[in-house]
């Protein structure tokens, strides 16, 4: 079983939604001709896309780290095998909670023009708070 691809597929489906979104309205050379410190829209939308796939890369190795530190017989201590369990439901109720606020935050600033950045920036701030939350855990099972 490919527990990343079934774990992760509804916040992609989000993301995707959102790529889609912004791409009905800018090129890919649009995309390609931002300056770093340009704040035209599409150059906002591009920096906050890269970003949210950057964090999103760092929370899948941290998470696979996890998993492949939990993937251990039951010992004296620890049921390896049930944590295991409970923290993939665990993640998986976690995506569904990205995916509901974030689509909040969406909803409530949809007739606004930064909808997509309002969308990328909850993607971002929830991403990288759970990445943190997901440090701590991989601190915790490798200590053991």
């Amino acid at each position: 079983m490919h527990i990343r691809a079934s774990v992760f597929s509804p916040r992609r489906a989000v993301h995707g939604i959102a790529m889609a979104l912004t791409l009905s309205w800018f090129t890919a050379a649009q995309a390609q001709s931002c300056t770093p410190d340009s704040v035209a829209r599409e150059c906002l939308q591009q920096r906050s896309q890269d970003e949210f796939q950057s964090v999103d890369d760092e929370l899948n190795r941290t998470y696979q780290k996890i998993l492949k530190s939990l993937s251990r017989p039951r010992d004296e201590y620890v049921d390896y095998p049930a944590l295991k369990v409970k923290f993939v439901a665990a993640q998986r109720q976690w995506i569904r909670f990205l995916d509901n606020e974030c689509s909040a935050w969406y909803l409530i600033n949809e007739a606004g023009a930064d909808r997509d950045l309002d969308l990328l920036t909850c993607q971002i701030d929830r991403t990288r708070d759970r990445t943190r939350e997901l440090n701590a855990w991989l601190k915790q099972v490798s200590h053991d």
